[in-house]
């Protein structure tokens, strides 16, 4: 459900991509950044990794938002929720991760990509709940 726009792409509130991009130019990792389309990037990586990056400010980011942003844009390596008030869904989280995507808000990101699996990646909170949903 977008927070802002109801058509796909789900355009920043404020209709620019800076915040990411001032982000990325900033990260210690980050080669370049190439905007694709709008809200599709190609994040060049110092290690020769090339991440394709859809940034989403949607309300809640579930399986059928994924299903859209492929279907519109293709392939992508990681999915961002460029919002505070925005989140995703963690099953769908979970199941991207099976499949190599990265699902993560900014902070996310940055801390993902210093590491070669980038899309297993998630914060203490997100570790905590799987490890509560495999106890039961």
């Amino acid at each position: 459900m977008p927070a802002h726009n109801s058509t796909f792409p789900w355009l920043s509130y404020y209709g620019n991509y800076r915040f990411f991009e001032d982000r990325m130019h900033e990260h210690s990792k980050v080669g370049g950044v190439k905007n694709i389309k709008t809200g599709l990037y190609d994040v060049h990586l110092l290690d020769g990794r090339v991440l394709r990056v859809f940034i989403c400010e949607c309300y809640a980011f579930d399986d059928a938002s994924y299903h859209e942003t492929v279907e519109n844009y293709g392939p992508v390596n990681a999915v961002i929720i460029n919002s505070n008030w925005c989140g995703y869904d963690f099953e769908t989280k979970l199941a991207r991760m099976h499949e190599r995507v990265g699902i993560f808000d900014i902070k996310g990101f940055m801390t993902a990509i210093n590491t070669s699996n980038y899309w297993g990646y998630m914060n203490a909170d997100e570790r905590e709940r799987l490890k509560r949903s495999q106890a039961s």
